[in-house]
């Protein structure tokens, strides 16, 4: 009795803590909300002097479009900051060049999370700043080989005489769970697929990679570490060969070995580069410098344009799910398919642009989506923009627009299928003690396959299933692409391409940005003038901060308690989130050095 006792009081203690920290949520929210309230009438403006200097800081990431700086738990006095996406500072490099006021361009280097696609569009913006005649100049403490890449074409490279530089070369490693799954907890995954080089199942049933996945993985590689290795030869004026050699004999981990073999032009500490910046900008020594972030400065400068012809640029970014998706971090094919009807319904919309980064997901939400797209395209035009990736499901719903822009390193293409279900029977008898007993009135009335493994001809069914949703994708990629059915088959069978390898086998257009794929969308809608309207709209700070406090204060706690087994704990979620639903996704959660 006293064990029920101490139970209830329990959950009654836990039911009185959450009203009360229900309670001091809502005065903590409302607190804040006030104090937005009082600063809503002052908009950001940012004051830009003369002989002023862009400051492009990274470390934090870049996201795909505008939006607002995370909840600072810290500082909840500080409200979330407007932060721009890689458009508006894509934009904000091209105004730079011809603003009398900027001098040059200064890149805080750290470690950069973004991948190759992102950089090279950077690159390419900053290479063309260049032309100008203004100074880019590059200084970090401690940086990895995508901000060293990035940072190359910089007119001068410095770093910490005592920093650190990984550059250890193109590469990637898969992590495997079959032992942990069979040895360990008596697990297994019944898996169904098409697709040799679908390989997201692997680290299921493997302990290693299958030669098919290590094939299409070197050759993936390969394509990015030819951009790689030759944009860094050309930039610091160094052969191909020797760069490569460098990498191989890790001289360029340190900052004195970085500077004898060429990769940077000196070793400096942070006072001596803004000595070094004020001299480029007539700056006394004694007088502050004039410094600009850079998202303040593409706030700041954005175009205002009041024309009547309108683009919609939608961005479809994070795992494709069904229904309506969870707090921006997954593309929900129930609300994306809302934006793109709507769009579709809205006369004021002559045209319509996907910006695309997902691996893929849901087969079925991918459909629902891809069929609004189809419906879009025949009333006005459908461009595609491809970022750091866009496959499997992410390339299901881009195959039928009228022209797919991608980057030289996006990574595309996955056309393939898979079904995953863990059979736990064993783990749940053996390791916890739990049984399971049914009665049935048809031979299938109870489902298999989490608590029972499949019957035979319960896996032919599924894998049938599979194999009529693989048919129907690949026949969606001839029709939208023109392409014989013979020739996707080629190139499909799960396998992911770069950018340029995509071009090659007719799975994407032409190399681009989303400036590019705008272009070529109000060409196709013949104006000749067009204002920009962003979708999914963009959260308010007060909206802003309620995400936060949800979802990323969850995943900020996860991440604080596993520390470097977090990612291992993403890829399982990612998993689990897939049961037994058929899936378009990437191979793997591919992190490339």
């Amino acid at each position: 009795m006293n064990f029920f006792k101490q139970v209830f009081a329990t959950i009654v203690g836990l039911f009185i803590f959450q009203i009360i920290a229900g309670i001091i949520a809502v005065i903590f929210i409302g607190a804040m909300i006030a104090s937005f309230g009082s600063k809503a009438d002052s908009s950001v403006q940012v004051d830009i002097k003369d002989n002023s200097i862009i400051q492009l800081d990274l470390s934090e990431g870049l996201s795909e479009k505008d939006g607002f700086s995370s909840f600072n738990y810290t500082s909840p006095q500080e409200m979330p900051k407007e932060s721009a996406g890689l458009q508006s500072v894509l934009e904000a490099i091209e105004f730079a060049k011809t603003d009398d006021r900027i001098k040059g361009i200064y890149i805080k280097m750290s470690m950069l999370p973004e991948g190759y696609a992102t950089i090279d569009a950077l690159r390419k913006k900053l290479l063309d700043f260049k032309e100008s005649g203004k100074f880019i100049v590059a200084y970090g403490e401690m940086l990895d080989q995508k901000t060293y890449y990035l940072s190359t074409v910089a007119n001068e490279l410095y770093v910490n005489p005592e920093g650190y530089m990984e550059i250890r070369g193109i590469g990637t490693r898969l992590t495997f769970f079959k032992k942990l799954l069979e040895e360990k907890l008596n697990a297994k995954v019944q898996v169904f697929k098409v697709g040799d080089f679908k390989s997201a199942v692997e680290p299921f049933i493997n302990e290693k990679m299958s030669d098919a996945n290590r094939e299409q993985l070197e050759y993936l590689l390969g394509g990015i570490k030819h951009d790689f290795v030759n944009n860094i030869a050309i930039a610091r004026n160094l052969t191909p060969e020797k760069v490569d050699a460098i990498i191989n004999n890790l001289q360029g981990l340190d900052p004195d070995s970085s500077l004898h073999y060429g990769l940077i032009d000196g070793t400096k500490y942070y006072d001596e580069i803004l000595t070094n910046l004020k001299e480029k900008t007539g700056i006394k020594d004694e007088d502050d410098l004039n410094v600009v972030d850079m998202s303040a400065y593409a706030i700041s400068t954005a175009k205002t344009n009041k024309s009547s012809n309108q683009i919609a640029v939608v961005y479809a970014e994070g795992d494709i799910v069904d229904g309506k998706g969870e707090d921006g971090s997954s593309i929900g094919g129930e609300s994306f398919s809302k934006i793109i009807r709507e769009l579709r319904q809205d006369e004021d919309i002559d045209a319509i642009v996907l910006r695309v980064n997902s691996p893929g997901g849901s087969a079925l939400a991918s459909e629902v989506m891809w069929r609004e797209i189809t419906l879009a395209k025949q009333d006005k035009p459908v461009v595609v923009s491809m970022g750091d990736v866009a496959a499997s499901g992410g390339y299901y719903i881009s195959c039928n627009a009228n022209r797919i822009f991608v980057e030289e390193n996006t990574i595309t293409g996955s056309i393939g299928v898979f079904g995953l279900v863990p059979n736990l029977q064993d783990f749940l008898n053996n390791k916890l003690g739990v049984t399971f007993d049914e009665v049935t009135l048809n031979d299938h009335a109870v489902s298999n396959g989490v608590t029972k493994e499949f019957t035979p001809f319960e896996a032919e069914v599924m894998q049938k299933n599979v194999d009529n949703i693989y048919t129907t994708f690949t026949s969606r990629v001839a029709e939208g692409r023109g392409l014989p059915i013979e020739k996707v088959l080629a190139v499909a069978s799960g396998r992911v391409w770069t950018g340029e390898q995509a071009i090659e086998r007719g799975l994407a257009d032409e190399l681009g940005g989303l400036d590019e794929a705008v272009k070529y969308a109000s060409s196709l809608a013949e104006l000749s003038d067009y204002r920009i309207k962003e979708y999914p709209k963009q959260k308010s700070p007060i909206e802003a901060i309620l995400e936060d406090l949800g979802v990323e204060a969850k995943n900020n706690k996860i991440k604080e308690s596993m520390g470097v087994l977090y990612p291992y704990y993403q890829e399982l979620q990612r998993i689990n989130n897939m049961q037994g639903k058929v899936q378009m996704a990437m191979p793997y959660t591919l992190e490339i050095n």
